[in-house]
């Protein structure tokens, strides 16, 4: 099941691209302001980082864990 949301604001990640893209916000601090996303328990922080770079909503589960190298 790939990670496609902020579970914390039940919001996917193809909604935040639309809204984030509507009000202008340009940065996680800025999705955060708003009340948006990635407030709580920020596990989506790095997955939001890189829809805000790249546009990707969907991703593999695990990508940015911090065991990924090992």
């Amino acid at each position: 099941m790939p990670v496609d949301r902020c579970i914390c604001h039940n919001i996917t990640f193809v909604k935040l691209k639309r809204l984030a893209n509507e009000k202008g916000l340009k940065s996680i601090d800025e999705i955060r302001e708003n009340g948006l996303a990635s407030s709580k328990c920020k596990l989506c922080e790095p997955y939001i980082k890189t829809l805000l770079k790249t546009g990707e909503t969907s991703f593999k589960p695990g990508l940015f864990s911090k065991k990924r190298s090992e």
